[in-house]
This record gives C-alpha cells, structure tokens and sequence, in this order.
C-alpha cells in the first residue's frame, strides 16, 4: 500500500490557513502518491515473491517464458521461481531440497534407481495445479540418461476413512479419487 501524501502536513500550522498552499496541496498530493505507489511498485518488482503483473511479465519475457492467459499471479511466479532455482546437474540430495523448496516437505515422494536409470516424483494432490511446471522442471535439471516419471498421488483410504459412508456418497468415484478432501 503506497503512503498517503500531504504536503500541508511539512508546513507549519500557521501555513495551513492559506488558500493558495491548500490549492498546491490538493493539486500535488495525487501525483506524489502516484510517485510512491511506482517506487513501492519498483521494489516489490525485485524479488520474485512479491512480483505484480508488470514484473511478471518483464521476467517471464528475460527467462523466454510463456504465460497462459488464465494462470494466476502465484502460478506465474512459481513458474519464474522455478526457473531460477534450476542448475544441472542435480545430486539426489539437491534434487531433494530442491523440491522441498518448491513443493514443501513432504509434498512429494521421490524415488529413483541409479542402477536401473530412472527418477521417480509422486506430487501431492494439494500442489497438482503446479505439476506441468515441476514436469519442466525435472526435465531440465535431471540427466537426460534417465528416465523420469513424475505422477499425481491421488487420495489414499487413509484420507478418505475419517468420513463416512454417507458422507462420501455425496461425491462421484472421481471427485473422491482426485479432488482434495477437507
């Protein structure tokens, strides 16, 4: 939130009685809370957390991004984030906390076999919204020797048991498999 300009305010209280400061002031405010709103903006651009629409867009467009018309300002982000915290080649226990960063812990199960060449990622249902942009991910940072699986962990009867059967009746067999339960 910009700052609330008055200029009056600077001047001494004896000043706040004449009509032409009073005019100034009324004239000047908007244009320097317009002033703030830029600086405010221009901060806020440099870390990919607090991005807007315009910063978005200028790091989308450095990074060869490309937005889809109805993602949201967090996906874009996500997106951006994701891009930048990318550096092959990957250990496994960088792959690992690289995806605890995104993901959150315990948001995923990863899986591999270096002996058969292959990674396995199973992301929560919670963060499905993300899974295109965790697919390029690892198909950037992991070797291009490996194979990579990366899967939805839909809900398991350990999600579903605390509800009953008519309350689960309410929903179809594929709501109850890939929606998330509350």
């Amino acid at each position: 939130m910009a700052r609330e300009v008055d200029i009056l305010s600077y001047l001494p209280s004896i000043l706040h009685e004449i009509k032409e400061l009073q005019k100034v002031s009324e004239i000047e405010n908007p244009s320097l809370e317009q002033v703030w709103e830029l600086v405010e903006s221009i901060l806020n651009n440099q870390f990919i957390l607090t991005l807007d629409d315009r910063g978005a867009s200028r790091y989308e467009k450095m990074l060869g991004l490309v937005a889809g018309e109805s993602e949201t300002l967090e996906t874009r982000r996500f997106r951006i984030l994701s891009r930048y915290q990318e550096q092959a080649p990957y250990s496994y226990p960088v792959l690992k906390q690289l995806l605890d960063s995104l993901l959150g812990e315990g948001k995923y199960e990863l899986t591999r076999s270096a002996s058969e060449k292959w990674v396995r990622v199973k992301m929560e249902l919670t963060v499905a919204r993300e899974f295109e942009i965790v697919e390029v991910l690892l198909e950037r940072v992991t070797p291009q020797n490996m194979l990579l699986y990366i899967e939805i962990r839909y809900n398991q009867h350990i999600t579903l048991a605390r509800f009953t059967h008519a309350q689960l009746a309410a929903y179809t067999h594929k709501q109850l498999r890939e929606e998330v339960m509350s």
